[in-house]
């Protein structure tokens, strides 16, 4: 009597409901992650500030005389809501400038949004014209904390035009102070900003944040993540227009951990597939001996 081997029929029954269950599980853990509320508001009216500020003062017309403005909304406290440069003409040298910006949060996200920006200082004119803008975001940390996750800063989407001899530029940088589980407070991370075009003619591109370390540790809940600096738009002269896009976007976030999971459901049933087709020679070479 010959005694046939087979294979696990556990194995062969349980193998597509497993993986299907495992991957079902790892897209739980994602959006469970991705839906908590781990911010909770931008705290105010204690310490978070925001102010758009141009200065026309370094600009010069063609007989030298300076620009007068220097203006632009402030407020504090300020809860992240949208504060405004209405397009603002200077009367000596006709320069102008205007911009948004706002701060925003959702679950673990948040973001500093420039939109609208505009600095433009008129052909003829030397100097340079400076639109700032200024923040100090806090933001609450409900009972949850904020886990480990890559910096979030913005990046910009520039166009504009620079003169003969001229230069645009995007410049600043913008701290993270936190309290890590350590219970210590500390800079977390700091992004700088340096982009410049100054080939004449138009232009297009993108200005980069660069993180010094790209990502922010676990922080304690009920603490607080801060978010603080400047961005400047400088012009000598040239116009520049900008609007900014969040880096890494939070559907990138998503979309890297399922491309992760995902990888790992293929590693496991490449693994099951193997498995299977060993079983299946060794039935045939066991049917083969019988014969």
């Amino acid at each position: 009597m010959t005694r046939h081997s087979s294979c696990p029929s556990s194995h062969v029954t349980l193998c597509r409901p497993f993986f299907s269950l495992l991957f079902a599980s790892a897209l739980v853990l994602i959006l469970g992650s991705a839906a908590q509320a781990a911010i909770s508001g931008i705290n105010s009216p204690i310490t978070s500030t925001g102010s758009v500020n141009w200065d026309d003062t370094n600009s010069f017309d063609p007989i030298l005389t300076p620009g007068v403005t220097n203006t632009g909304p402030s407020t504090s406290p300020w809860n992240g809501s949208l504060l405004s440069l209405p397009t603002t003409t200077d009367p000596v040298t006709f320069d102008f400038a205007n911009g948004d910006m706002s701060a925003s949060f959702a679950g673990n996200s948040y973001a500093l949004n420039l939109t609208n920006v505009t600095n433009a200082q008129m052909v003829g004119n030397t100097g340079f014209a400076d639109l700032m803008f200024t923040f100090d975001v806090e933001y609450q940390l409900d009972a949850l904390g904020l886990p480990t996750q890559p910096t979030l800063y913005p990046n910009f989407a520039v166009t504009g035009t620079v003169q003969p001899g001229g230069f645009a530029l995007v410049s600043g940088f913008i701290n993270y102070d936190g309290v890590n589980t350590a219970g210590t407070i500390s800079t977390l991370d700091t992004v700088n900003y340096n982009s410049l075009w100054n080939t004449p003619g138009p232009f297009g591109g993108t200005a980069f944040g660069n993180p010094t370390f790209g990502n922010t540790p676990i922080l304690v809940a009920n603490t607080t993540l801060r978010m603080y600096g400047q961005i400047h738009f400088m012009v000598d002269p040239a116009t520049i227009n900008a609007n900014s896009f969040q880096v890494p976007e939070p559907s990138t976030l998503f979309l890297g951990c399922l491309g992760t999971a995902g990888l790992l459901f293929a590693a496991r049933r490449r693994r099951a597939r193997a498995a299977s087709a060993s079983c299946r020679a060794r039935l045939s070479r066991n049917s083969s001996n019988s014969a």
